[in-house]
């Protein structure tokens, strides 16, 4: 099995939104914001295959958060039947590989509580959490915000 990593574009918007709704089905983002994600030239999508099959995705945004050049990863996900075998993984260094050569210095994101695997996958690539965002998905449904320090060489 070999995963291969490219930037997407709109031809690939039906199977990104596929994607989407396997992994986050209620919670979702929307067709049109995954289109906005891929319009933007503020946005960076990546697309995974493994051998050939789009199996995940990351999206993430660039901007400033004070005054210094930051990352914003909103989603990663991965189809359920290639998880555990490096993808998501492979999308964040992938991403992180990019954010370095334009010179971010910091990312971003964020995780419902109850997510493991993703915590343990933020964890495993050195982003440490800052605080727990009371409500953010939802009354009753917590998340965490993560950042991580990008070492840029600069």
């Amino acid at each position: 099995m070999s995963i291969s990593i490219r930037q997407a574009t709109l031809r690939d918007l039906d199977e990104i939104y596929r994607i989407e709704l396997e992994c986050f089905a209620h919670d979702a983002f929307s067709r049109r914001l995954l289109e906005y994600f891929l319009r933007s030239s503020d946005f960076i999508t990546l697309i995974a295959f493994l051998d050939e099959r789009p199996v995940g995705f990351i999206a993430a945004s660039f901007d400033y958060h004070q005054d210094k050049p930051a990352a914003h990863i909103y989603t990663i996900d991965v189809k359920q039947d290639c998880r555990r075998i490096g993808v998501g993984s492979s999308l964040l260094i992938f991403l992180e590989r990019i954010m370095m050569e334009k010179n971010i210095k910091v990312c971003y994101l964020e995780v419902r509580v109850d997510n493991i695997a993703a915590r343990n996958l933020y964890f495993k690539h050195g982003y440490k959490p800052l605080e727990t965002l009371r409500d953010y998905y939802g009354f009753g449904v917590d998340g965490i915000k993560f950042r991580k320090e990008l070492k840029t060489g600069k």
